[in-house]
């Protein structure tokens, strides 16, 4: 089955790795973008600067997941991953060539905020939409490890942007780094506009969708039929994407600024450790996806939620030491639990929908979630840790979203279409 599909598997996870790499660049090179493009102020002001940028492009994602979902329930799976991977080219291009603040003054402020408003909606699409199309393309008793290899290029895409960041940082002086050097990574990734066209041209559209043209079951507003009759599924998903968004975006998108800027740890120590987890994770959330189709849902996210519980006020309390050794310990721990949340996300909330709404309804649960709870964690986070003072607060938030979750995962009930 792999080797059979391996065109589709290789050009959706392909696409992942590009979108992640590129979102990994923006957030590793947060404080060099605000820099860059805000008004001069304090550390703590700039960072906050960036991380609000960061969180705009994500709350104007469920408007992109609706576009590209409905283009894949009316006209193609492959067509809307095609066009979602075409657009995200175009942001990419932008960040790397804009003029600096001190260059164009607050107009270069406003077009990075549009640019990543832009880059938003064209991710809006591109995950959930890969999901569907590499998922109907798959052997339903496969459904989770297929998933999860969309979850695990998601890490490698991660992990190739930080090792990207490393080289050229290496390579160049700070100060050429700073001057332009951080463009050209941002200009590497430019060229993924021609995966996106060899999907449109040269990969098959799922089975179920061609069913569905050959039965005339094409459904002509899948929107409209996604909120009147699966509201509560939608609901039901952005309960039990909760927790998987916070804990992998405190994993992915804040500690590495926290322990470097709020810690003052060694930057390069803290890049090795981000780059190790990047591995564990993409190896952790396969082995998630295979659980997924030995114990089903429930059973792996009931153990997966209460883990979190248990552990997250622990694992904070050593984020808080001195000692590196235990923020090695710690990190690691975050990761695998990150890992294990999101590995079979895919295979367990694209079961929630029928075939003919499915892009439609995933490409809006999946992103209204990630909107309200992942793009907006880093800046709560940071909130959190200069209003008290302590990182402990932060796993209170966790907690609170990992009981959201156990209450979403006692009412999820999957479908039977796929």
């Amino acid at each position: 089955m792999l080797n059979k599909n391996y065109k589709i598997i290789l050009s959706s996870c392909i696409a992942n790795i590009f979108e992640w790499y590129d979102y990994t660049l923006f957030i590793h090179f947060s404080i060099t973008i605000a820099n860059n493009f805000f008004p001069k102020a304090n550390q703590s002001a700039i960072l906050l600067e960036a991380f609000l940028v960061f969180a705009v492009g994500y709350l104007v994602r469920p408007i992109g997941g609706i576009f590209f979902g409905i283009i894949g329930d009316k006209f193609g799976r492959k067509e809307a991953v095609a066009m979602s991977v075409i657009c995200i080219s175009l942001p990419t291009t932008i960040i790397g060539i804009l003029p600096t603040y001190q260059s164009i003054g607050i107009s270069a402020t406003i077009i990075i905020t549009i640019t990543r408003l832009l880059q938003g909606l064209s991710v809006g699409g591109n995950l959930t939409g890969s999901v569907s199309f590499l998922i109907e393309h798959s052997n339903k008793k496969n459904h989770g490890l297929l998933g999860s290899l969309l979850m695990s290029s998601l890490c490698i895409g991660i992990l190739l942007g930080l090792l990207t960041s490393y080289l050229i940082k290496a390579i160049l002086t700070p100060e050429q780094f700073n001057n332009w050097g951080w463009r050209i990574p941002f200009l590497l990734g430019s060229p993924i506009i021609l995966l996106g066209i060899y999907i449109k041209y040269a990969i098959q559209d799922t089975p179920i969708f061609k069913q569905m043209q050959t039965a005339n079951k094409i459904e002509k507003f899948p929107l409209r039929k996604t909120l009147r009759l699966h509201w509560k599924d939608i609901l039901i998903s952005i309960m039990i994407n909760s927790t998987g968004s916070v804990i992998f975006y405190f994993e992915a998108a804040y500690l590495i600024n926290y322990l470097e800027f709020n810690k003052g740890f060694d930057k390069i120590a803290i890049d090795f450790l981000n780059r190790c987890c990047c591995i564990i994770m993409a190896i952790v959330t396969l082995f998630s996806g295979w659980l997924y189709d030995r114990i089903g849902a429930k059973k792996l996210y009931t153990t997966i939620i209460t883990l979190i519980i248990l552990s997250i006020g622990f694992i904070t309390q050593l984020l808080e030491q001195e000692n590196f050794n235990l923020v090695i310990c710690a990190q690691v721990a975050i990761a695998i639990l990150a890992a294990l949340y999101i590995g079979a996300e895919p295979a367990m909330q694209s079961a929630l929908y029928s075939n003919n709404i499915r892009n439609t309804a995933l490409s809006l649960s999946y992103n209204i979630s990630v909107s309200i709870f992942g793009g907006t964690a880093p800046i709560i986070f940071e909130y959190l840790v200069q209003t008290t003072g302590s990182l402990n607060s932060v796993a209170y938030y966790i907690t609170a979203c990992s009981l959201i979750s156990l209450i979403g995962i006692c009412l999820y009930k999957p479908s039977s279409y796929i």
